[in-house]
């Protein structure tokens, strides 16, 4: 499998002897030169921060034959399932989330429209044992997880043995996942790749470490000075990276923490229209550009909406006010 890791020719990632470098690019040139025909991609965040936009290059350049690795993944795999660019996926759930199920990925895996998506389950612990075993330049990790499920009878790569150490207890073994690239939306990353996320950080830096090849995608590129200033926020240092783009709104219509909040009513469109096949190419000829297109497209006025709406969310409630979250967000439309 693409994504068990080969160690006889394995060399170090970090050369001591190369001297650091600035690694700007732009979102079009990132995916052309790094995501090739085939390879095995890892995307970062989760339910937030996801890089939507890097996903949506990914169709636009009619990318083929991929391999995902992932933890559990909403629309963006969906919408490339949908556009044929996938062919297997490697993880512990896929949907939409809160809004519907992921119909592109059922309509592959039980009807092969528009190819067949193979897929191969591990539990939520699972995926991150993959990436620690990656990240970790180990060929697997032992775990309890998924034992007592039939998770190891459906997915062929995953082992159970008995404990070598002698209480016969079984465990189940994890393969390192080693993907082709990860690609990680982060708020802030300097020229050189250091990278730095603000909330949820889930896998991204251990994505980062197990890939050959690591793009960073980022609402703001700023100098490397102001990333010193709050060096507790760098999770993904820059020798691990190996290309940035600033990508403004790169997670849209996903959240992003302390920037902007999840554009659910474009969501709902998403759900609705993802269902049709006739329907959801018609959405990819709409939605399918250059990013800066695409933002012009949803418009100054709706994303002002939304990094509003982030800003109130993230504000302390005054005193005797506990409206959830949730429920302030549901209550305002961002579009008619």
């Amino acid at each position: 499998m693409t994504h068990v890791t080969d160690f006889s020719d394995e060399s170090n990632r970090v050369d001591d002897t190369s001297p650091v470098r600035e690694k700007v690019t732009d979102l079009e040139s990132a995916i052309d030169d790094y995501v090739e025909d085939g390879s095995s991609v890892a995307f970062g965040g989760m339910g937030g921060r996801d890089p939507e936009a890097a996903a949506r290059e990914i169709v636009r350049q009619e990318k083929t034959g991929l391999t995902v690795l992932d933890d559990a993944r909403t629309t963006l795999l969906d919408i490339m399932v949908g556009a044929g660019c996938v062919d297997e996926y490697v993880g512990s759930w896929v949907g939409t989330s809160l809004i519907s199920q992921g119909h592109n990925i059922r309509n592959a895996v039980e009807n092969g429209v528009p190819h067949h998506l193979e897929m191969r389950d591990v539990s939520n612990f699972g995926s991150s044992l993959m990436f620690l075993a990656g990240a970790m330049d180990v060929p697997f990790v032992p775990t309890r997880s998924m034992l007592g499920t039939d998770i190891p009878e459906h997915n062929d790569d995953l082992e159970v043995i008995e404990d070598p150490f002698g209480s016969g207890d079984p465990l189940t073994l994890v393969p390192a996942a080693r993907p082709d690239v990860a690609i990680i939306h982060v708020q802030r990353c300097d020229p050189l790749g250091n990278a730095q996320i603000r909330g949820n950080v889930v896998n991204d830096h251990l994505k980062a470490r197990a890939a050959e090849k690591t793009i960073i995608t980022c609402e703001e590129l700023v100098p490397t000075d102001e990333i010193r200033e709050a060096p507790e926020l760098t999770r993904i240092p820059f020798y691990a990276v190996d290309a940035v783009a600033e990508v403004p709104f790169g997670s849209h219509p996903w959240h992003c923490y302390g920037r902007y909040y999840a554009d659910l009513p474009f969501y709902r469109e998403y759900g609705l229209r993802s269902q049709d096949r006739e329907e959801f190419l018609e959405w990819l000829e709409e939605w399918i550009c250059p990013h800066e297109e695409y933002i012009e497209r949803i418009g100054e006025e709706r994303l002002a909406t939304l990094e509003r709406m982030e800003r109130e969310i993230n504000a302390p409630a005054p005193e005797g006010d506990r409206t959830s979250p949730a429920d302030a967000a549901n209550a305002e439309e961002t579009h008619e």
